[in-house]
C-alpha cells in the first residue's frame, strides 16, 4: 500500500475522549452536523509554538500569504510557561484559511487554529422576586416538586466547606466577568494572594504575574476583577459557588466557607485560554511548593461558551482541560442555553472530550431539563438546578438567576465540599497524586446525582446532581480513592478525530511509555511504528497520507510490550 508510509513530524496536542463509547458510531455522526457553525473572531488565530520558539521568523517567512500582504503580528503570549500566542493578521486580505494553511505548514508552529467567540450563558430570570432558594431544600412550592432538589441540607450536616481535613484552604476558580468585590455576602471567602505585595509592580512570588493580588484579570494583565457597571454574570455565579452562609445576612452558597479565585476572562477563545492559564500556574505553584505558595484550586467553573463548537477545531482549549486535570484540577463548564443535542451540532466547552471536564445541563423547580439548554448522551454528564435559583445579585441584593450559568457552579461548588469532607486519604491524595484525586472527586458527583426521568438517555449519566448523594459515596469509597482506579490512569486511551482525514491526537502519560512507538496496522496485518515524543503528554500524528479504511492503533513500549488495547482508527476522505 503505497499511503501506508511515514506520516509526519509528532506535535504537542489535546486526546482522551471523556466517555468510553463507539468511536466510529459516533464519529459518523459527525458528518451529519447541521449547518450551524462556530463564531470565530475576525482577523484573529492562537498558535502553539515549539518550546522557546519565538514568533520571528513566522513575521518574516509569511509577510505575504497568496501573493498578499498578511498584516500578521502577535498580540500577546497568553501565559507564563505555555507557548501559545495570540495572533492578528489582516482579514481584508488573506482568508482565516489561507492563514490557517500557511500557519500550518510552517515549521515553527506545532497548532494553529481560529480564535472563537465566546458567549455568557446567561438567560433572563423571569421572577427577579424569587425569595428561597429551592435548589437547596425543595417543598414544592412555587410550582416545584418536593425533594427534587440537591438535598444540600443533608451534605451540610457532614461539612460545609473552607478546609480539607488536612487543614489546606480550598479554591474555586470562578472565571466570568469580575465581581462585585464589595457585596456582604462574599466577605471572608474571596481569595487572595498572600504572596503578592499589591501595586508595587513586581512579581512578588515569582509566579509570572505581576501585582496578582486579588486574582488576575486575563483581558488587561492585572488584578482588577471588580466587574464594570455592565456586568452582572460573575457576581450570581460566584454566589451560587461560595456565597458565605450561616452569616446571618442574604443568601448560602454550595459552600458556607470557601475560597473563591476570581479570574476574568471568557470574551474570547484566546481570553479563555490567558485565564486558565494562571488557574494552572497558581495550582501548579503550589504543587511545587508543597502548599507554601499559590493555591489549592480544586475546581474552576465555565458559564460561558461557544454554541456550535467542534472540539477538533479547538485544540488549545480542550487541550488545557487535561492540563488543568494532571495539576489536580477539575473542571465544569455549562452547556449551551439551546434545545440541541450537542453530540450532534457541538458546543465548546462541552465537547472537549478531557476526564477533567464535567459538563452540565439545567434543570427547573420541577425537577425537568430546562427545554432551552444542551443535551446529548456523551457528552452531557448531568442536570444542576439552574433555573430561577436565587442568589447574590449585583448592588448588595439578591435575585433570582438562570440558564445553564445557573447550573454550572452549583456542580462546581459540590467539588469543593467534598474536597472538605472526612476523607483523609482523599486530602492526602490531592497533594500525592493530583490528577488521582480530581477524578475520584468526579466519580463521587456523577455517581452520587438521584436518576432523573427527563435526563435518561440524554446524558451521560442519566442523573441530576445531589450534594448529598455524592458526600455518601466520598465516605462509602474513601479508602478506595488512591488505589489504581483513581491512581493517574492516563496512560490511555483515547484519541481523536475518529474518523479522521488529517491528524489524530492521542493522550499518554510520559512516565508509562519511554521510548515508544506507535504502531499502526492495516487490514492485511502490514505494521509500521512511530517513535513518541518522550516527555509529552500528548502527541499528534498527521495521517492525511493514509488512504481512506480503517487501521488498529497501539501503543508500545521500546521492547515491543504493548500498552493498552488496540483500538480501531477510521481514515476517510
Amino acid at each position: 500500500m503505497d499511503q501506508f508510509s511515514y506520516f509526519g513530524t509528532l506535535t504537542i496536542a489535546l486526546t482522551i475522549m471523556r466517555h468510553y463509547f463507539p468511536l466510529l458510531l459516533l464519529s459518523l455522526l459527525a458528518f451529519q452536523l447541521p449547518a450551524q457553525q462556530a463564531t470565530t473572531i475576525p482577523g484573529e488565530v492562537l498558535l502553539l509554538l515549539p518550546n522557546e520558539t519565538g514568533p520571528g521568523n513566522l513575521l518574516v517567512d509569511l509577510r505575504e500569504i497568496n501573493g498578499r500582504e498578511s498584516g500578521l503580528a502577535p498580540i500577546r503570549k497568553l501565559a507564563p510557561g505555555l507557548n501559545i500566542w495570540h495572533f492578528q493578521f489582516r482579514e481584508d486580505q488573506v482568508s482565516l484559511d489561507a492563514v490557517l494553511a500557511a500557519l500550518r505548514a510552517h515549521p515553527d508552529v506545532d497548532i494553529a487554529q481560529a480564535n472563537h467567540k465566546i458567549e455568557s450563558r446567561l438567560t433572563t430570570p423571569n421572577d427577579p422576586s424569587f425569595g428561597s432558594q429551592w435548589q437547596y431544600v425543595n417543598s414544592g412550592a412555587g410550582g416545584g416538586v418536593a425533594d427534587a432538589d440537591i438535598d444540600a441540607d443533608e451534605a451540610w450536616d457532614v461539612t460545609t466547606g473552607g478546609t480539607t481535613p488536612l487543614g489546606e484552604e480550598i479554591v474555586v476558580a470562578v472565571i466570568d466577568d469580575g465581581i462585585e468585590l464589595n457585596h456582604p455576602d462574599f466577605a471572608g471567602n474571596l481569595w487572595v494572594n498572600s504572596g503578592e505585595i499589591p501595586n508595587n509592580n513586581i512579581d512578588d512570588d515569582n509566579n509570572g504575574y505581576v501585582d496578582d493580588h486579588r486574582g488576575w484579570n486575563a483581558y488587561d494583565n492585572n488584578d482588577n476583577v471588580e466587574h464594570s457597571p455592565f456586568e452582572d454574570h460573575g457576581t450570581p455565579v460566584a454566589g451560587i459557588v461560595g456565597a458565605r452562609g450561616n452569616n446571618g445576612i442574604g443568601v448560602s452558597g454550595v459552600n458556607w466557607e470557601v475560597k473563591m479565585m476570581i479570574v476574568k476572562g471568557g470574551g474570547g477563545e484566546a481570553d479563555a485560554l490567558a485565564a486558565y492559564g494562571y488557574v494552572l500556574a497558581v495550582r501548579k505553584q503550589w504543587n511545587a511548593s508543597n502548599g507554601s505558595e499559590g493555591a489549592f484550586v480544586v475546581a474552576s467553573n465555565a458559564s460561558w461558551g461557544t454554541d456550535f463548537g467542534q472540539a477538533a477545531d479547538a485544540p488549545l482549549w480542550c487541550a488545557m482541560y487535561d492540563s488543568l486535570g494532571q495539576a489536580g484540577v477539575l473542571n465544569v463548564g455549562a452547556t449551551a442555553n439551546n434545545n440541541v443535542n450537542v453530540d450532534n451540532v457541538g458546543d465548546l466547552p462541552s465537547v472537549c472530550p478531557s476526564n477533567y471536564l464535567i459538563a452540565v445541563t439545567n434543570m427547573k423547580r420541577d425537577d425537568t431539563k430546562e427545554t432551552f439548554a444542551g443535551f446529548g448522551s456523551t457528552h452531557i454528564d448531568l442536570g444542576a438546578p439552574g433555573e430561577d435559583v436565587f442568589t447574590v445579585a449585583k448592588g448588595s441584593t439578591y435575585a433570582g438567576f438562570g440558564g445553564t450559568s445557573g447550573a454550572a457552579p452549583h456542580v462546581a461548588g459540590a467539588i469543593a465540599l467534598l474536597y472538605a469532607g472526612p476523607c483523609n486519604k482523599l486530602a492526602q491524595t490531592a497533594i500525592d497524586q493530583p490528577a488521582a484525586a480530581a477524578l475520584a472527586v468526579r466519580d463521587f458527583i456523577l455517581d452520587g446525582g438521584d436518576a432523573n426521568n427527563d435526563l435518561a438517555g440524554i446524558t451521560v449519566t442519566g442523573n441530576r446532581l445531589n450534594l448529598s448523594g455524592a458526600m455518601n459515596e466520598l465516605t462509602t469509597n474513601c479508602n478506595s480513592v488512591s488505589t489504581p482506579e483513581y491512581a493517574v490512569n492516563q496512560t490511555v486511551w483515547g484519541f481523536y478525530p475518529n474518523p479522521s482525514g488529517e491528524n489524530i491526537y492521542l493522550n499518554i502519560d510520559p512516565n508509562s511509555v519511554v521510548g515508544g512507538q506507535i504502531r499502526i496496522t492495516d487490514v492485511l496485518g502490514r505494521t509500521q511504528s512511530f517513535p513518541l515524543k518522550n516527555g509529552l503528554d500528548r502527541n499528534g500524528l498527521n495521517v492525511s497520507q493514509f488512504a481512506s479504511g480503517w487501521y488498529l492503533i497501539q501503543l508500545v513500549q521500546a521492547d515491543g510490550t504493548p500498552v493498552g488495547e488496540a483500538q480501531k482508527l477510521v481514515i476517510q476522505k
